[in-house]
This record gives C-alpha cells, sequence and structure tokens, in this order.
C-alpha cells in the first residue's frame, strides 16, 4: 500500500511504465560534461566516442548541441505540463568538480538521466550503485527532491555505495568475440535503466553496468512483494534494457528487432518489432545507438511520447492503436538518452498486479 499526505494522494506511487503519469521528474544537461574515461565503458560506446572520451573527460559537452538539448528537455516539460502533469526538475550541480577515493579520482557527467540512477517500486524511490566512477555523485542533483518526497510520506532506499575499485572492472569481455561483461560481481552494482516494471514483476538484463551481484541485491531489498526475472537479450554492448524492451500497456511489448530474445514470460502479450530508427549516420551520438528512437514514455496505456521525425515509428503505434505526442529530441539522443531515459515516474495513478505469465 503506498505512504499518504493530505488528501489521501499517494507521494510515491509507480508501479508499471503505463499506468496514467500524474507526476514526473525531468532531467537537465545544463553544466554536463564528458564522463571521466574508464575502460569498462568500451564495450557501450559507439567506437568514435571512445577517443573523445579518452581526450575530453571532465570538458564541457559541445555548447551549442547541449543547450538545444536542455532546450528540447524544456519543451518537453512543458509538454506534459500542458496535459496537466506535475513536472520538477533537478538542482544545477557542478559537474567540473572532481572527487574521488584513496583509489581513484573522477570528474562528473550530467545530471540529464535520472532513469539511470533511481527507479520507482511501488512506493519507494531506489537509489542505485553505479559501475562509471564519474556517476558515482550524480544522484546530488536530485538529492533535494527525494528527501522532499521522502519527508512528505514517500519511500527512499539506497544500495550500498560501491568502492569502483579495479576488482570491479577485471571482467571478461572479449571485444574481438563480443562476448563476457566489461565488470565482475566483486560488489553489488546496477543502473536502474537495465530494470522494467510489470506491476508486481520487474525484468532485469545483466550487461556491461549491471551484475548478478546487483540484480540479486534489487531482489532481496524488495523483498517477497515483488519478482524479478533476469531475461537475456542479443546484445554484445548492453547497457540500459529500455532500448531493448519497454512496456507500452497490458500485454503490448515494443521490441528492438536486433536484440529482443523471446522469453516465456511474454507468451501471452502482442510483440510489435520497432521499425529501424531513422537517425541519420552523421548525427552526432556519443554514448548510445540510434535505437534510442523506441526509448519511448507512456503518459498512460493508449497515449506515448515519440521523437517527432520518426515516422516509421509514429505510424507503427498509431496503427496498433496508440496515440502518439510527437515531441523534438533529437539533441537530447546524442548525450545519452530519450523520453524514457531523461525521465523518472515518481507517481502513476494505479497500482501493482501480475501482468507476466510467471
Amino acid at each position: 500500500m503506498s505512504v499518504r499526505h493530505e488528501g489521501n494522494v499517494p507521494v510515491v506511487n509507480s508501479y508499471t511504465e503505463w499506468d496514467p503519469l500524474e507526476e514526473v521528474v525531468v532531467g537537465s544537461l545544463a553544466g554536463g560534461v564528458f564522463p571521466t574515461w574508464q575502460e569498462s565503458m568500451t564495450p557501450t560506446l559507439p567506437h568514435d566516442s571512445v577517443r573523445i572520451f579518452q581526450e575530453q573527460g571532465g570538458m564541457p559537452l559541445p555548447a551549442e548541441h547541449a543547450a538545444a538539448a536542455d532546450e528540447e528537455l524544456n519543451q518537453f516539460a512543458a509538454v506534459m505540463e500542458a496535459r496537466g502533469i506535475t513536472v520538477v526538475r533537478p538542482d544545477f550541480v557542478d559537474q567540473t568538480r572532481k572527487f574521488g577515493t584513496p583509489e581513484w579520482e573522477s570528474g562528473g557527467s550530467s545530471s540529464g538521466m535520472p532513469r539511470d540512477l533511481l527507479i520507482v517500486v511501488g512506493d519507494t524511490i531506489v537509489e542505485t550503485p553505479m559501475s562509471w566512477r564519474c556517476r558515482k555523485h550524480e544522484v546530488d542533483a536530485y538529492r533535494g527532491l527525494i528527501k522532499s518526497y521522502f519527508r512528505r510520506g514517500g519511500g527512499w532506499i539506497a544500495a550500498p555505495q560501491p568502492e569502483l575499485t579495479q576488482a570491479l572492472f577485471d571482467g571478461d569481455f572479449d571485444a574481438e568475440a563480443e562476448t563476457g561483461y566489461a565488470i565482475t560481481d566483486f560488489e553489488p552494482v546496477f543502473d536502474a535503466a537495465d530494470f522494467m516494471r510489470f506491476g508486481d514483476d520487474l525484468v532485469v538484463q545483466r550487461s556491461h553496468v549491471t551484475n548478478e551481484f546487483g540484480i540479486e541485491w534489487m531482489r532481496r531489498a524488495l523483498g517477497s512483494g515483488f519478482r524479478v526475472h533476469e531475461v537475456p537479450v542479443n546484445d554484445p554492448h548492453a547497457m540500459h534494457i529500455d532500448a531493448t524492451m519497454v512496456p507500452l500497456a497490458p500485454g503490448k511489448l515494443l521490441v528492438n528487432p536486433d536484440r529482443y530474445v523471446p522469453h516465456p514470460l511474454f507468451r501471452d502479450w502482442e510483440i510489435l518489432e520497432a521499425p529501424k530508427p531513422t537517425l541519420g549516420p552523421d548525427w552526432p551520438m556519443y554514448f548510445c545507438s540510434p535505437w534510442l528512437s523506441m526509448n519511448v514514455l507512456s503518459l498512460d496505456e493508449k497515449t506515448v511520447v515519440v521523437e517527432r521525425q520518426e515516422k516509421p515509428l509514429l505510424d507503427a503505434l498509431t496503427d496498433w492503436g496508440f496515440t502518439c505526442v510527437p515531441v523534438d529530441f533529437r539533441h537530447v539522443y546524442s548525450f545519452g538518452g530519450s523520453f524514457h531515459c531523461a525521465t523518472l515516474d515518481v507517481r502513476r495513478r494505479g497500482r501493482g498486479g501480475t501482468y507476466l505469465t510467471v
């Protein structure tokens, strides 16, 4: 049961990816910098970005492009506010500041992608233990929001803070064979974006930022009220499941035709293969692949926010019975995410339930 405040309204309440959205956090790229380089990033990045991160780690993101991306985030927030959804934004954080431990030193990243570092499960916000050193303090921009939700009755738990020493990064990834993972099970680490919520069930992928230790920590932390299912994916560069599968409504799953592996959990679901992205090869993509096209956000089980220029996807979803809300977001693409990545759905109108064939 969700904790409530005045007026019997849940403060934090989100069990699925599709229940009617009432309150959402939208990220900000203001002050963002290129992540400080570490070798475990290699399997997850576009090839050309390795050199950029190695040479420009800790330096500001390209000013004109980042400003255009931040304006897209602002316009996206305005679209949701116009639909009656409460939108909250993070505090500004100086991403150029250095931090570290006796073992290592790093600079920051950005505050653009709250989905990576926080997840709402039922009535509780969960802070994740991220494996990229540059992201260790990324949650600072959201700390005031988390405390506010907690003070008003919302739940809040945080995973153990990882040491992030070399022992975590001595994984078995083979670049030539594209097998294995960049991280070990030295300590629990995971990104929230490797999880998807289906009521009482969560689906997770193992990836280059999420290990088995982290998945098991999440399973135990959530307790008997939720089930956590690990699923295989066909992605040697795995980092975040929300460009591999996105549930849009009960029984309707949008999937990446190159990465999705059929699973018995979804045997009763309709599956739609996302059309190929329309993004051209010359568009700068520092963090991710163009498959961010399918990183959409459900406002309810009939309404989906989609990038305006992804016409094949807009048409496919419309034909599937959805109302699409087109929003410009390609500049945001360049810095590591789209609508799902750039948001944290703090409150949706709904409860848990069983939607998967368990």
